[in-house]
């Protein structure tokens, strides 16, 4: 695992957050009282966090978890624009 593959991967959780929150706000399921941007860090910490609770708890390496979770949000802000689609 290298830095640049670790700073990849939260690149990828920070931006797909970020579009999945704005997707929420569309959808009117941001959390009351919350921005979007406090909604977009509150699931990339959610992300990061995922990640290293999988990567300590041995069940796979850090950059493998945060994969799979940038994977599942990017997906996720997918589905959701195919939903609001007419």
């Amino acid at each position: 695992m290298t830095i640049q593959q670790v700073q990849a991967q939260r690149e990828r959780i920070r931006r797909a957050a970020g579009l999945l929150a704005v997707e929420h706000h569309a959808a009117g399921s941001t959390p009351s009282g919350m921005t979007i941007k406090a909604h977009a860090q509150s699931i990339y910490d959610d992300g990061i966090h995922q990640a290293e609770n999988t990567a300590g708890a041995g069940a796979m390496t850090w950059v493998a978890a945060a994969e799979l979770i940038a994977n599942t949000y990017e997906r996720l802000v997918t589905d959701m624009q195919k939903a609001g689609r007419p």
